[in-house]
């Protein structure tokens, strides 16, 4: 069966897991499975996931009627998923967590026993109190700070007061043994092989949290029994194991643990904050099943642990590259805690090495190699890329091709997630289209030389720049250097490229970084400063930017459909722009907002004032009120080609002709605008109004109603030559003026033409009262000058002198 390759960008919607969820991954976008299963997949297909997490690719397709069937890489990861899948009703699972709290193994209560361990008084009223964390400085002896709220003093516990300690919290935090009963159970749930393992990650917590961890793991082990309640009490047990330890700093939710030669590596921070166990497992329990209690009905994808559980070869392999890694060497102490040590395995000794675009490139390559195999011959593989980057799609480009696909496309958007997972990640997203036709294996695949790879980049980047008619930043370039390495079958050499432990990730990103240095040889440059610099072609750009091609093309289906749903108008909008021509989500959202009205229902349509044929009455009467004003201001004026023919209407019409050329005298009518101002003859019979002949000055009027202002600005302005009689105007309507700003700040090349030839901006509405005044002179000229004119500011006056 052929089909069509997915080639346009699917507006993604995230979705926000609660704790400890998240720390395996984000929701795989459903508008984007759907799309694709819809694509690649026939009706119950079947649709691999080999990265699956909790409400992965797996769990979406399952969603979209197919067989999602999910292999998880590591233990914890699938036995996560069958705890969310096999939740049991919130009553019984917090029943199970009110038996937690009240088990007793010796003495008072768990829960008592909690309270007490984290107990302190307020130093205000010196009320008993609950404190919630601990702030710790560097291998100090003991906290510096507590964080509590006081039912007394402080707005009856609704407020959270962080104090200096006292000595009474002082001697609690260093009555606690280092090396007590909790430190060897913790240590003892480790293989003999894995015992020095153990003993790093136990120093990472204080004592006092390492004896609440190990007091609520018995306490759950002892008092619930083993099924679905115990496993989703256990689950949410992950969270409190990252957060309780020393590697919690103070603004944040615990890092990644890196685990080098069997040994967990300290973290850096100069600060950490030391959690209270119990109170941030209790709220963990509470918020996942709440969550899972506010779910609909799930349509479970399959689990994959062995060949005879997959229902025949996969018809799609479908997958989110592991970049996010929140649990590090996490996972493996997890599951070492919650599943034992025979289940848990052996934790990956170079763990801690791995940068993460290099952990990115070995996970991804042996996920699609396992899907690969389990797959039809004819079965292509997608890749949803988050936070994407250079470095990052680079690595997932060269993953597949060394698991035998071929890369057919790569769709980029800068700003496709509104909410990063993290401040310092990117909210760009790539998703990486691969197939299995025309595939030569990699043993066969000739050494491709460093002239041809770097050229072939060159020519990459070039058809990017062409394809958007606007420079490119480095990912957009790489992406179209990727896609042309692949279509050249130079990408596949170059997975075989590692060598003295450098990767074929970094010779790539050296060839690219070579290829730019000599980027001159292919017509490029560079413009701006690093690390923000833009690639362009020397010569200038011929075509279309895209940001105007955009724009036209959501007026268009606004015009088009009375009434549309968001969703369908975003789809119809990147429908209109394939491959490397993805617009940036901001840019499609502000050009919506700009021409299109939202019902009570949500759909939407045109607005009525942005109708064609309205507009273009509006451009055609503030032509003719120009051309009056030149004529009373004692200017003679030309008229360009595309307004010359235009119908005039109202009090002109009935005065002084059909057509906006009538108001011309014959003598302009047969002047050549050549002999006052330089510039081509076709350029100059297309400028919308000049006004000319007085005092040798020459004033152009550029009339637009859209904000799609680089034909006015480069295709015309640039062809006129700088002259000091020569002033240049563009007149936008008033509703554009935003859009306008926007573009001139988006477009650095747009922004320096405006600058470098003096355009002055007027809106509409001032220039045509300025044109309408009987009484007006060139000098209140400037007063409607701007986005922001004078006139539509108190209190400002202007002169100026033309």
């Amino acid at each position: 069966m052929t089909v069509e390759r997915i080639r346009s960008f699917v507006p993604l919607e995230t979705t926000l897991l609660p704790r400890p969820l998240d720390r395996f991954g984000r929701a795989f976008p459903a508008s984007l499975a759907e799309c694709v299963v819809a694509a690649y997949a026939p009706e119950r297909g079947v649709v691999l996931d080999p990265l699956a997490h909790p409400l992965s690719a797996a769990d979406a397709s399952a969603r979209a009627g197919r067989h999602g069937v999910a292999r998880s890489p590591q233990p914890l990861g699938a036995w996560a998923r069958r705890a969310v899948d096999q939740a049991p009703p919130a009553e019984e699972t917090l029943a199970a967590l009110a038996r937690v709290a009240e088990s007793a193994l010796a003495g008072p209560t768990h829960a008592i026993s909690m309270r007490e361990l984290y107990g302190a008084r307020c130093g205000t009223c010196r009320a008993p109190v609950t404190v919630e964390a601990f702030l710790w400085e560097r291998d100090a002896f003991a906290p510096a700070k507590k964080a509590f709220r006081c039912g007394v003093c402080a707005r009856e516990g609704r407020a959270l007061l962080i104090e200096p300690v006292d000595a009474d919290d002082e001697a609690s935090a260093q009555a606690q043994d280092a090396r007590g009963l909790a430190y060897w159970q913790f240590v003892e749930r480790f293989a003999e092989v894995e015992r020095g393992l153990g003993e790093s990650v136990a120093v990472l917590y204080t004592p006092r949290n390492l004896g609440a961890l190990m007091a609520t793991l018995r306490a759950i082990e002892t008092t619930v029994g083993v099924g679905p309640a115990r496993d989703l009490l256990l689950l949410a047990f992950l969270e409190v194991v990252v957060t309780g330890s020393r590697l919690n700093a103070v603004a944040g939710r615990g890092t990644p643990l890196r685990i080098e030669r069997g040994r967990a590596r300290r973290g850096h921070a100069a600060q950490s904050r030391e959690i209270n166990v119990w109170l941030e497992y209790e709220r963990c329990v509470r918020d996942l099943v709440q969550w899972i209690a506010a779910q609909p009905a799930p349509k479970r994808a399959r689990e994959f642990a062995a060949p005879e559980d997959l229902p025949g070869k996969a018809d799609l392999v479908l997958c989110e590259a592991p970049v996010d890694d929140a649990l590090g060497g996490w996972a493996h102490v997890a599951s070492v805690l919650c599943l034992g040590a025979a289940a848990a395995g052996t934790a990956d000794a170079t763990d801690g090495r791995a940068t993460e675009r290099e952990r990115v490139l070995r996970s991804l390559r042996q996920a699609l190699i396992d899907g690969h195999r389990r797959s039809s011959e004819d079965a292509p593989a997608v890749v949803y890329l988050p936070h994407a980057d250079l470095a990052s799609i680079a690595a997932c480009a060269l993953a597949g091709t060394a698991a035998g696909y071929r890369l057919r496309g790569i769709l980029y958007q800068r700003d496709a997630l509104a909410t990063p997972s993290r401040a310092d990640a990117s909210g760009a997203a790539a998703v990486l289209d691969f197939g299995r036709e025309g595939v030569t294996l990699l043993r066969d695949q000739t050494p491709a030389n460093a002239a041809s790879i770097e050229d072939a980049i060159r020519h990459g980047v070039r058809e990017a720049i062409a394809a958007r008619g606007e420079p490119v930043g480095a990912e957009l370039a790489g992406v179209g250097a990727l896609l042309t390495l692949a279509g050249r079958g130079l990408l596949a050499p170059l997975t075989l490229a590692r060598a003295g432990g450098v990767s074929e990730l970094e010779v790539f990103l050296d060839h690219f970084r070579s290829a730019l240095g000599d980027a001159k040889r292919s017509g490029l440059e560079r413009v701006g400063e690093a690390p923000h610099a833009l690639m362009t072609i020397s010569s200038g750009l011929d075509a279309t930017p895209l940001d105007d091609r955009v724009e036209w093309g959501i007026w268009g289906l606004l015009s088009a459909a009375r009434e549309i749903e968001t969703k369908a108008l975003l789809r119809r909008a990147y429908a209109l722009f394939r491959d490397l021509e993805t617009p940036d989500r901001e840019l499609v959202e502000r050009c919506i907002a700009a021409y299109g009205a939202q019902g009570a229902d949500g759909r939407w349509r045109l607005r009525d004032e942005d109708a064609l044929v309205k507009r273009q009455a509006e451009q055609t009467a503030l032509a003719a009120d120009l051309v009056d004003a030149a004529h009373r201001l004692g200017f003679k004026v030309s008229i360009g080609r595309d307004l010359r023919r235009r119908a005039l209407a109202g009090a002109h019409a009935a005065m002084r002709g059909s057509i906006l050329g009538d108001l011309l005298s014959d003598a302009e009518r047969e002047a050549s605008l050549a002999r006052h101002m330089r510039g081509p003859a076709d350029v100059l019979d297309h400028l919308d109004v000049v006004w000319y002949d007085r005092a040798h000055m020459v004033f152009v009027w550029q009339l637009e109603w859209t904000a799609r202002i680089h034909r006015s600005v480069v295709q015309l302005g640039e062809a006129i030559p700088d002259d000091d009689r020569v002033f240049r105007f563009l007149a936008v309507a008033d509703e554009r003026r935003g859009l306008v700003g926007y573009k001139l700040v988006r477009s650095a090349a747009l922004a320096e033409a405006v600058r470098r030839r003096a355009w002055r901006f007027v809106k509409w509405e001032p220039l045509r009262r300025f044109a309408a005044g009987p009484e007006t002179t060139l000098a209140d000229l400037e007063g409607v000058l701007g986005l922001e004119p004078a006139v539509e500011q108190a209190g400002q006056q202007l002169a100026f002198k033309w």
